[in-house]
């Protein structure tokens, strides 16, 4: 589709210079460039109008996956309050999880947008930009439109307010998602990175202002809380990896080459029979693990063997 914010300039191009012949006396000048003003203003309405219009309006031209997102979020009280939307609910959720496009964007959104704790924000955000490695525009607007059609699918209400700062915020972090670093556009880089900056210390200064002094003892607590909540949330598999590597008789060497080699091997059958919308994903994931390596440190070794336990259930649902 032709960029109607393009038709748009262009009309209003030609009527200024239609106004300005006119006030030079230069009528027949100006009847031209009115009619052919007119003529792309025509153009932007029949465009805005369209199906493929009206999504761009609502979501920008490559689908942006943090209004999207905010969208379904905001329909997820009213569809709890049946068993049909408690169903559409979980289909939406598996379907994020499923998709490695969809599964990542919902990961850097929620990390730039609900991060607060965090000192030395402007380079925790540089560093995180250079992390992000999603594969080419097309493919993410075309895989990001497929949940818009879940959601229209099952009639969820699209038209919800989204405040124009947050809307600002979605709209830095797809830069960063779109666009990799060079130096022909660094500025815009950089812009973007620093409304995120500004997101994130907004947010520690409202946590600073309004929370309490938490003694050691609260943090203590705190902390055991969360472990026995980790606990509790650990599947079967990661229970089994956790008592492995903590068992001082078996191979961790062995165990991390057999995590590897099981999810290799159901990363490249998914790849096989996957779209050609995500078998560039899954590649990137297949060389993610290909380029695991065993480590000297325990705790590296269990995240990254978690990590593939993650995929290949995921695969498995």
């Amino acid at each position: 589709m032709t960029d109607f914010n393009d038709n748009s300039q262009k009309g209003s191009t030609l009527m200024q210079q239609a106004l300005k012949k006119y006030a030079e006396g230069d009528f027949e000048g100006g009847d031209k460039d009115r009619k052919e003003a007119n003529r792309y203003f025509d153009l932007v309405s029949r465009e805005i109008n369209s199906e493929e219009g009206k999504l761009t309006q609502l979501y920008g031209e490559s689908r942006n996956f943090g209004i999207i997102y905010n969208v379904f979020e905001q329909n997820i009280d009213t569809l709890l309050e049946t068993k049909k939307g408690k169903e559409i609910v979980k289909e939406g959720y598996k379907m994020i999880k499923s998709n490695p496009v969809l599964r990542e964007q919902f990961k850097i959104y929620d990390f730039f947008e609900k991060s607060k704790d965090i000192d030395n924000v402007k380079d925790i955000v540089n560093e995180a930009s250079e992390l992000i490695t999603l594969g080419n525009k097309k493919q993410i607007a075309k895989i990001n439109e497929k949940f818009i059609n879940f959601m229209r699918k099952n009639k969820l209400n699209e038209y919800v307010e989204i405040p124009e700062e947050t809307e600002n915020l979605y709209e830095a972090i797809e830069y960063l998602i779109l666009n990799e670093k060079k130096l022909s556009n660094i500025n815009e880089i950089v812009k973007a990175q620093n409304v995120i900056v500004e997101h994130i210390e907004n947010n520690k200064n409202v946590i600073n202002e309004n929370d309490e002094k938490v003694t050691f003892d609260d943090f203590k607590k705190n902390v055991e809380k969360q472990e026995e909540e980790i606990s509790e949330n650990m599947n079967k598999d990661e229970k089994e990896l956790l008592d492995m590597f903590v068992n001082p008789k078996t191979n961790k060497r062995d165990i991390f080459e057999n995590y590897k080699a099981k999810t290799l091997k159901k990363i490249n059958e998914t790849i096989q029979s996957s779209d050609n919308d995500d078998k560039e994903s899954w590649n990137k994931i297949y060389e993610n693990v290909k380029s695991k390596t065993y480590s000297d440190k325990m705790t590296q070794n269990i995240i990254n063997c978690a990590e593939m336990i993650e995929i290949y259930n995921t695969i498995n649902e």
